[in-house]
């Protein structure tokens, strides 16, 4: 498994590298109990079956999708500078990623949500 994502990352463009080995230590580091897994081509993160986290390397774009609305609405206000989605931020060049703040959404993605039995 961890081997498929190694090659994801060797696959992705040389100055996109470093961005994606920190955002998949980050993953590993703040994501307990959650399995890496490559799903629709890219690294995704999983709990309990669900996908929770993905981050891909695309022609325009890095990537990371938060699957859990409630962490990205939180974070609104600090992503506006960039392109966000319904459950995508995209970042054009590796410089805009505050790694502080991904790192935060790691952490709120790893706690137990809010509507869970």
């Amino acid at each position: 498994m961890h081997q498929d994502v190694d090659a994801y990352i060797a696959a992705a463009a040389p100055g996109r590298q470093d961005a994606l080995r920190t955002l998949r230590r980050d993953c590993l580091e703040l994501l307990p109990g959650f399995t890496e897994e490559i799903r629709h081509g890219m690294p995704t993160y999983v709990r309990d079956g669900e996908p929770e986290l993905a981050f891909a390397s695309q022609k325009q774009y890095l990537s990371l999708y938060v699957q859990r609305p409630d962490v990205l609405d939180r974070h609104r206000d600090e992503l506006a500078h960039l392109d966000v989605g319904q459950s995508c931020v995209r970042y054009r060049r590796v410089e805009q990623i505050d790694h502080d703040l991904v790192r935060a959404m790691l952490t709120e993605t790893a706690a137990p949500r809010r509507d869970a039995p």
